[in-house]
């Protein structure tokens, strides 16, 4: 089968960024990324005793370092590793956590990947050879938090006395900890419902996090206080990467558009459009050539770069004219309704009125 039968929840690119995984419920597909192809679907099952095989529901996956293997998140808590030229599971820990695994990431060194699930714990794995040379996972260390784990994220540096991790709970906070002592670092306060999506820019200065509030929060790494709230989504955000060697972000949400920010000047830069329903996931490529994202519609869309200028007064000029358009649509609608008979006597009984003799447009709203 060439694409997804369920809604895409998560995506994950190859440090190459020749090849990408996408995962929905009962299925992983890998594609390549330049020719647009699906070259290897990886059923995602377990077998039971009641029934022979059931569907397994992906949440999260990530390519292990040499690109030849796929790990992947299940809601049922089971961790699972792909060889993906071959099809074959080849490790799998069905204990890997009591509750859905709803974030993983890989350490920015490539020795080894964080977990967070609804347990309440963050699990830390270290890669390690197997005799037959596959690779396999091995649980090294166990962080107890007071609530569900919804985003786990390392920070980009290669010191291990320097890198984070965040961690962000269903209780709406943020906290940080270092990575080679799990000692407490910073906690950040703000959010009012649970932070979705975190992300750290690769010069470990700012954090980004965005949640089910509907805001984008951005956050100093040094002191943890918050540089700038930003607002624009109309739904929860799902999803957010920061473009590599910028200042830059994506934002993905449930109001079916992906936003690129601008986390120095707290702007936003452009608005995409294109996926028909909620944009649940981005991948975000290395030289940050283009972006992927993957939603409910079944869709992966491919968004690159283009060489065009993008002058921020006439994207927000154009904004304010879709909703001053927007506007004046449903007022038309209401007046459309209207009894004809009604309209008649009203005729009879008013003098006649023109419409207003321009149309609705910044200017003329500011002229006004």
């Amino acid at each position: 089968m060439y694409g997804h039968v369920t809604g895409i929840r998560s995506i994950a690119l190859s440090s190459d960024d020749a090849l990408t995984c996408t995962i929905s419920k009962g299925s992983a597909k890998v594609w390549n990324v330049s020719t647009r192809s699906c070259v290897r679907a990886l059923p995602l099952t377990k077998s039971d005793k009641k029934t022979k095989s059931a569907a397994l529901y992906a949440l999260c996956c990530a390519f292990l370092p040499g690109n030849a293997h796929v790990v992947v998140g299940t809601k049922e808590g089971t961790l699972l590793l792909f060889d993906y030229a071959s099809g074959d599971v080849i490790f799998s820990d069905e204990e890997g956590h009591d509750g859905a695994i709803w974030s993983l990431d890989i350490r920015s060194d490539g020795g080894g990947l964080v977990t967070g699930g609804a347990d309440h714990l963050v699990k830390f794995w270290e890669f390690e050879e197997s005799d037959s040379g596959e690779p396999s996972l091995i649980h090294t260390r166990t962080l107890k938090m007071s609530d569900d784990v919804v985003a786990v994220r390392y920070s980009y540096s290669q010191d291990t006395s320097k890198r984070l991790v965040a961690v962000s709970s269903l209780d709406s906070t943020i906290k940080i900890f270092f990575d080679d002592s799990l000692k407490f670092f910073l906690s950040l306060y703000g959010h009012k419902l649970p932070a979705l999506a975190v992300d750290c820019s690769d010069d470990d200065v700012l954090l980004a996090s965005a949640g089910a509030d509907k805001t984008i929060k951005i956050w100093g790494l040094d002191f943890g206080d918050t540089h700038r709230t930003l607002h624009g989504h109309t739904d929860s955000i799902t999803d957010l990467r920061f473009v590599r060697r910028t200042h830059n972000f994506f934002t993905a949400s449930k109001d079916k558009t992906i936003r690129y920010w601008d986390a120095d000047k707290f702007e936003q830069i452009l608005l995409l459009t294109g996926h028909i329903a909620e944009v649940n996931c981005l991948a975000m490529s290395k030289a940050g050539g283009f972006v992927l994202s993957g939603g409910m519609d079944r869709q992966v869309r491919v968004w690159e770069r283009t060489k065009d200028i993008v002058f921020l007064e006439e994207e927000k000029e154009r904004e304010l004219e879709k909703l001053f358009d927007k506007v004046d649509g449903s007022r038309g609608e209401q007046g459309i309704g209207q009894d004809d008979d009604d309209d008649d006597a009203g005729d009879r009984d008013a003098a006649p009125q023109s419409d207003a003799a321009v149309r609705k447009s910044v200017v003329s709203i500011a002229a006004g």
